[in-house]
């Protein structure tokens, strides 16, 4: 979180909101890719993956107590690079999706960006209590 930060809940913090919007068009990909087993898989675990991300902040959170809510977002940070992980998997399969893929991982490494910035904050502002 940035200093200048001062939300009221999770939902105004910028990497929710990216979250939020990283799993909504997972979702949609999802719905889109072929029927076949392999692709229900992938699709599962990036669902599992992206919904992780989001509700893994909003539980952190609720329990906004510097080391608390910094393992979640370490845990969302893990899960957003997975999601990373699957979309370029899905990418390279499947190259017909690649500007709609490429578009959900633009976002998703904004929440990335966010959520690292944000763990260092925490680390140096827990370091310094």
């Amino acid at each position: 979180m940035n200093s200048e930060d001062n939300p009221k809940n999770y939902k105004e913090l910028k990497f929710w909101q990216t979250a939020l919007e990283t799993t909504i068009l997972v979702i949609k990909l999802v719905r889109s890719l072929p029927k076949e087993k392999v692709f229900w898989i992938i699709g599962d675990q990036l669902i599992r993956a992206a919904s992780s991300v989001g509700a893994n902040i909003a539980e952190g959170y609720g329990r906004y107590k510097g080391k608390e809510f910094e393992r979640f977002l370490q845990i969302s940070l893990g899960s957003a690079n997975e999601v990373e992980y699957w979309l370029i998997v899905l990418k390279r399969i499947l190259p017909q999706l690649e500007d709609k893929i490429s578009k959900i991982i633009e976002i998703n490494s904004q929440t990335i960006k966010m959520l690292a910035s944000s763990l260092k904050t925490l680390r140096t502002k827990t370091k310094n209590d």
